[in-house]
């Protein structure tokens, strides 16, 4: 499912969330979060983790190349042993 898209300058690293709450069964929580980006080469994932008691994944998002808009892929496995996967599309402009 795709949750949104952003625009950011190159230069800019900032903190997004993906909240998974009304998603996950009564007393299950995120696990897991693995983060992957296309086109490669441009746009990071440095660095990430799971807070709200377990029920939303934050990370941040660093770099990119002007003019070109990145896919972050969240895959989200939790503990009742759900696998999700959502989108959010990232537009890098040098006057964001």
């Amino acid at each position: 499912m795709r949750l949104g898209k952003f625009t950011k300058a190159p230069a800019e690293k900032k903190r997004y969330t993906a909240d998974y709450k009304n998603w996950l069964d009564t007393g299950e929580m995120l696990s897991s979060v693995v983060y992957s980006v296309t086109p490669t080469g441009g746009v990071t994932v440095p660095s990430s983790s799971i807070v709200g008691d377990g029920l939303i994944a934050a990370f941040f998002v660093d770099g990119g190349t002007d003019a070109i808009d990145y896919t972050v892929k969240l895959t989200a496995t939790t503990s009742g042993g759900q696998i999700k996967e959502d989108t959010v599309i990232f537009a890098v402009r040098i006057n964001a």
